[in-house]
Formats: structure tokens, C-alpha cells, sequence
């Protein structure tokens, strides 16, 4: 076969994959067990944006508020060091994003007029929660994409934002594929084959994959991974998943930084090779009077891999404010 129809038949196989594949391939819906029975006795379920959206609280109900955004993949529970050790003098609050932990993940008809799996969202989630919880405003952490939506929320909000905690923050990227494919993805064909494929992909948890981000994977427990396991027991949890991945174009947030005008501290780890510290450096540098801090011999996520030096920074920072 001459070599120049070899690009054109690809692309035409790819087409037929996406657009009649989803004919041919089975997909039963990943996942069985309810949100509720999964959440345990500190999970809290709030109807938010038109879906029931889990979340933890912890600490005195009269104490300052400290709003938690996890990272991509994340959840709740991989805030526990944080949340844990800050409930003796804050009120923190945290969430599952739509599409990941065990906040619901509507299918596209039963959405209510907004996509609730974009970034504004989930801001907007963030701010109802505070307002569910009686606080006018709120320290807002976010580590990685949820540093991005600590952004988006100061942004739409900056009266409710008391100080930012940005942990080595998504500024001008996420975690998904490319901007100019993102349509492709979004089509029919293509949200009914995407599903599947994320069940191949990202079913199989274990210390490894959770930990590919961390300096030094030994440290990992069995606490660790059950953190990342229940969500994936829930019904459309795959669904959810390519949902966001697909949802939006990344983001770029870079002029939002020159306009800060709170206490921000931005946090990252020294061997970080998801978001370099360098660039985590321009990002503290662009926000007037921010401050910056490296964590040694630690990786992407100090909350999970990291807390104890992480949260002897935070904690000065917090006392601060």
C-alpha cells in the first residue's frame, strides 16, 4: 500500500471508532453502591446547582471558615490531615467537586440549565456550601486543579475570600486532553466510548497510580489508597470523570493574580514534576505581597504526602491572617 494513504485511513478508522463504536461496544454503568451508604457517619449531602453534593465539616461552628478544593482526582477524604488538624480553632469545609469523590453525577438531560461539571461550578458550589454553613467568609485552599478553582472563586467573589492557601496551583493547564479536541470529545458517539475508556484507565487503584506524584511513594498506606477506592464504588462515577475532562477548554488564570488584594500563600514541593517550583515561583510573584514556600524532599500533593511540614507552614500562615 503506498505510504501516503496510510494517515488518511487512520484518521478514517479513528472517526469510525468514535462515531460507531459506541454501536458495538457495551457499556454497563461502572460502579453499584449509593453515594450515602459509602460516605460513612461524617458525610453531609447538600442539593447544590440540582445535585446532592457530598461534603465534610469539621471543627466549632462558631470558628473561622477554611474552604477546602481538592486536586484533580481527588476528594474530601484527601484532606483528611488537613482538616483534621485544623478543627481545634477553624471550620473547615470541605467538598467533592461534581464528577469525582461522592457528590452526584447527573447524566446530560438531568442537567439543570448549567453544566455542573465546570470549574465555575464548582466555585459556585464552594460559596453556596459557606453560605449553608452560615460564613460570610472563608480562608480558600486549593492544591493543584483545585488551587485553579480557589482562583475562579476569588474571583467571582473576592468580598468572601478572607486569604488564599494555593497549593502549587494549576494556573494555565489541567489534567485532560488537549483544547482543540475537547469538541471531538464531546460529541454523542464520543461520551458514550469515553466512559469505557476511562474505566480501563483509571479502575485499577493501587499505591502506585495514586502515588506518581509523590516524592517518595514508600510513604503511602492503606489509608491512602481507600481514599481514592470508595469513590470509584458509585454509580456513573466514570461518567462523571469524562465529563470533566471534557467539559471546558483549560483554563489560564494569570491576569486574575495581579488583581489579589488578599494574604495569599502559595506551597509547593520541592520535587514537584507535575507543576515545576519554578513555575510556581512566577505564579507567588505575580500576586502582590504573596508568599512563598518550598516543602523539601516532597512531591505534587504535601496535603497527602507531606501534611505534618505543610500544615507547620499553613498553620503560621493561618495565625497570620
Amino acid at each position: 500500500m503506498p505510504r501516503r494513504r496510510l494517515l488518511p485511513l487512520t484518521l478514517l478508522g479513528l472517526l469510525v471508532v468514535l462515531l460507531g463504536g459506541p454501536l458495538l461496544v457495551p457499556h454497563p454503568e461502572a460502579g453499584s453502591s449509593s453515594a450515602r451508604e459509602a460516605a460513612g457517619p461524617t458525610g453531609r449531602f447538600e442539593r447544590m446547582l440540582g445535585l446532592d453534593v457530598h461534603h465534610e465539616v469539621a471543627g466549632p461552628a462558631d470558628a473561622p471558615a477554611v474552604l477546602l478544593h481538592h486536586h484533580f482526582y481527588g476528594n474530601t477524604r484527601t484532606w483528611r490531615h488537613v482538616s483534621g488538624a485544623l478543627a481545634d480553632d477553624w471550620r473547615t469545609i470541605a467538598f467533592d467537586r461534581p464528577g469525582f469523590g461522592l457528590t452526584e453525577r447527573p447524566p446530560r438531560p438531568d442537567w439543570q440549565q448549567t453544566n455542573p461539571y465546570t470549574r465555575e461550578a464548582s466555585a459556585r458550589i464552594g460559596l453556596e456550601l459557606l453560605d449553608a454553613h452560615g460564613a460570610d467568609q472563608a480562608v480558600v485552599m486549593g492544591a493543584s486543579a483545585g488551587g485553579t478553582i480557589a482562583l475562579e472563586t476569588y474571583a467571582a467573589a473576592p468580598e468572601r475570600v478572607r486569604a488564599l492557601v494555593l497549593i502549587s496551583p494549576a494556573i494555565t493547564a489541567d489534567v485532560g486532553p488537549s483544547a482543540a479536541l475537547r469538541p471531538l470529545l464531546r460529541t454523542a458517539a464520543a461520551r458514550r466510548l469515553g466512559p469505557y475508556a476511562v474505566r480501563r484507565r483509571a479502575a485499577d487503584v493501587n499505591l502506585e497510580r495514586i502515588t506518581r506524584s509523590w516524592h517518595d511513594p514508600a510513604r503511602a498506606t492503606a489509608e491512602d489508597l481507600e481514599a481514592y477506592r470508595a469513590a470509584l464504588s458509585v454509580e456513573g462515577w466514570d461518567r462523571g470523570f469524562w465529563e470533566v475532562i471534557t467539559a471546558e477548554s483549560p483554563p489560564d488564570l494569570r491576569d486574575v493574580l495581579f488583581g489579589i488584594d488578599v494574604p495569599t500563600l502559595v506551597v509547593v514541593g520541592e520535587h514537584d514534576d507535575v507543576i515545576s517550583p519554578r513555575l510556581n515561583a512566577k505564579t507567588a510573584k505575580a500576586i502582590p505581597d504573596a508568599r512563598f514556600e518550598v516543602l523539601p524532599d516532597c512531591g505534587h500533593t504535601p496535603h497527602e504526602e507531606c501534611p505534618e511540614a505543610l500544615l507547620e507552614i499553613v498553620t503560621d500562615f493561618l495565625d497570620e491572617v
